[in-house]
């Protein structure tokens, strides 16, 4: 599977997770299987920190007992996750770090 496929991949699941706010055992492992694949390819550097975020939100999403309470809190995470996924799919740019271009979105 090509980086992008998996890209493209982990943007659907979470667009589900959003929609859904649900998210089965199998979708968590296979989130997992993809953002682990993108942590050991050769990604552009700008997107680290949102690879960063997606795997600490899956971890505990993997282990809390109230899923759907926290991905509710996430759902704005969520949103700004799959645009950056999008962005790093078009192969264009990088996301910043900066607090106020972010809008205060943070995890």
């Amino acid at each position: 599977m090509t980086i992008s496929q998996h890209v493209q991949n982990l943007r659907t699941l979470l667009d589900l997770i959003k929609t859904d706010r649900t998210v089965s055992d199998k979708g968590i492992d296979d989130m997992i299987s993809h953002l682990t694949a993108l942590e050991t390819s050769s990604v552009n550097e700008n997107f680290t920190g949102t690879i960063e975020e997606i795997r600490s939100f899956s971890d505990i999403l993997k282990d809390t007992d109230s899923p759907e309470d926290f991905i509710m809190h996430h759902k704005l995470n969520l949103s700004r996750w799959t645009e950056e996924l999008q962005i790093l799919e078009e192969g264009s740019g990088g996301v910043t770090l900066d607090y106020e271009q972010r809008k205060g979105r943070e995890v």
